[in-house]
């Protein structure tokens, strides 16, 4: 980590590499049947979402180096215990957030072998991917006879020589192999595809490539064409700079949507538009697919899931089936809406009280540490600037909590909440403030959000609060240079958040509900942080961090 002037980083903190050890998230922290009124990253509503593994073997240039480069798994019967644990109040669907659940083979085995082994009818939703190069053709029958649903496997790029510059280097012809194989032993499985588009010096041929790569697999069911957004502070910007585009259009970029067209791609906009109507309508709009995949979709979802899913790719919105087939010009197709799973199907009753139920029963003391959690990433319904809204549970921050409460009992009084579910506008925010009377806050988001993030934090400190506020999350980890140069936060955690945030808030606690000095903030590893001493400093900082985007407005 750079030495930057002002700003204090304390020694990273050593990553937690018995998974196992962390309690299973209380998800009655939350409430999850609001959540579970939309889709999430997985194609279905009424599930429970799991992380099974932490960190990121890859050194892909596109992301910025915040995880530890070994990756973490819990042990299969650790993940089985908590799917088992919702599977007895009648859970049966189940979003697993990983995109490297598969690189330990042998333990991923043992765990859909658990599944089997003890007669869970469960599905199975994968869809932020599993590296798809290395998949076999058993260890693919093991997992769908496991109930797998929904899987998607990345690609990026069709050309081999961007795999190599962009460090993913996938085996493109193995993924074809086993892609192949998914469609034709299991067409019902729900099968996605990412792909990216526009990186510094890709030619369009190379484009057409990636492209030609989906046609070629005819009956996929959601492929992608995410158009590459170039974060700042990555090898990628730094390839980007070397290669003609100028930070000013990086910047500009930043807040762009993935469905908008940026000024940082390599080829004219107008080749772009082409590209994307040319997968919309040629492929993905296709008659001839469609009739091929709608039926086996409508087995797995119910008509609302599909029509959130297929608004994600329409240029307008459709509200019910029929509307649909009326726009891809399907309406005598013989398919109705009849066909499509009922939410009493697929519904968990009572899902809440059985929550509670089974969690531990809590009393906070009258004097404990009212902490409020706040996730930001997802904008006010007013303000939506996404095409594909899908909303999933603050995962994360129920983790932090669960953690607090184990490590704290009834020192800890929290909530959670996060904006447009629990919160849907600034006057509700403060309404909740008034209400909550938090001693602490933390804020977490993603760095699409990051000029909400700092408006919310602004807007919290204009409603009188003066305690501490932290700072945590992917914006946090890969922004903190930033962030900290923000007067309304004090600290930003860097990783490992549920023992680092946990120390921080043992030392509040310490501390009657202040933030400590510097003094004691240096002992705590893995935490960046501004001395209140170092104002003029600081000032000189953000001069220096912000100076290229101020030249170039």
């Amino acid at each position: 980590m750079n030495a930057v002037p002002g700003i204090y980083a304390t020694p990273p903190r050593s990553s937690v590499s018995n998974l196992d050890m962390l309690p299973i998230p209380d998800r009655s922290l939350v409430d999850l049947e609001k959540y579970n009124l939309y889709v999430g990253d997985a194609v279905v509503k009424n599930r429970v979402t799991l992380q099974a593994t932490r960190g990121c073997p890859y050194k892909c240039v596109y992301c910025h180096k915040i995880w530890p480069k070994k990756h973490f798994v819990r042990s299969a019967e650790n993940i089985f215990e908590e799917v088992n644990l919702y599977y007895q109040m009648g859970v049966r669907r189940f979003g697993l957030l990983d995109d490297i659940f598969n690189l330990n083979v042998k333990n991923s085995r043992r765990f859909f072998e658990l599944i089997l082994r003890n007669g869970l009818d469960v599905q199975f939703f994968f869809p932020n991917g599993m590296r798809g190069d290395i998949l076999t053709k058993d260890y693919i029958d093991l997992m769908f006879e496991a109930g797998t649903t929904e899987v998607a496997l990345a690609l990026e790029t069709g050309s081999p020589r961007l795999q190599k510059l962009t460090g993913r280097d996938l085996d493109i012809e193995k993924l074809r192999v086993n892609l192949e194989y998914i469609i034709q032993r299991y067409p019902h499985v729900i099968l996605g595809l990412f792909t990216m588009h526009g990186f510094p010096t890709e030619t369009e041929e190379e484009a057409m490539m990636t492209l030609n790569f989906i046609k070629d697999l005819k009956w996929l069911h959601f492929p992608l064409v995410n158009i590459l957004k170039i974060f700042p502070d990555t090898e990628m910007e730094k390839m980007a700079i070397e290669n003609g585009i100028t930070r000013e259009s990086i910047i500009k970029s930043a807040n762009l949507a993935y469905h908008e067209l940026p000024d940082t791609l390599p080829f004219e906009k107008s080749f772009s538009f082409k590209y994307k109507t040319d997968f919309l309508h040629d492929y993905f709009l296709s008659k001839e697919r469609l009739l091929h995949v709608l039926p086996y979709q409508m087995k797995v979802l119910t008509e609302d899931e599909f029509v959130q899913k297929y608004n994600s790719y329409l240029p307008l919105t459709v509200k019910t089936f029929d509307e649909f087939l009326q726009y891809v010009d399907l309406a005598d197709c013989g398919l109705t809406a009849d066909g499509f799973l009922s939410e009493e199907e697929v519904r968990v009753p009572d899902l809440n009280r059985k929550l509670k139920a089974a969690a531990p029963v809590r009393k906070p003391a009258e004097d404990s540490l009212k902490v409020l959690l706040l996730d930001l990433s997802q904008f006010f319904e007013n303000r939506r600037e996404t095409v594909y809204d899908i909303i999933e549970p603050p995962l994360g921050l129920i983790c932090l909590l669960t953690y607090l409460y184990r490590e704290y009992g009834d020192k800890v009084n929290g909530k959670i909440a996060k904006a447009r579910i629990d919160f849907n506008s600034y006057a509700e925010l403060k309404t909740l403030l008034e209400e909550f009377k938090p001693d602490l806050i933390g804020l977490r988001t993603l760095t699409f959000y990051k000029d909400f993030f700092h408006e919310t934090a602004a807007r919290i400190r204009d409603f009188g609060f003066d305690g501490p506020i932290i700072a945590g999350g992917p914006y946090a980890t890969s922004g903190y240079k930033k962030i900290v140069q923000d007067s309304n936060i004090d600290v930003v955690v860097l990783g490992e958040g549920e023992i680092t945030f946990a120390e921080l808030v043992g030392s509040v606690m310490d501390h009657n509900g202040k933030l400590p000095g510097k003094d004691i903030l240096k002992e705590i590893n893995g935490i960046v942080f501004v001395p209140v001493d170092t104002n003029f400093e600081v000032e000189q900082q953000v001069s220096y961090f912000f100076e290229d985007d101020l030249e170039n407005e």
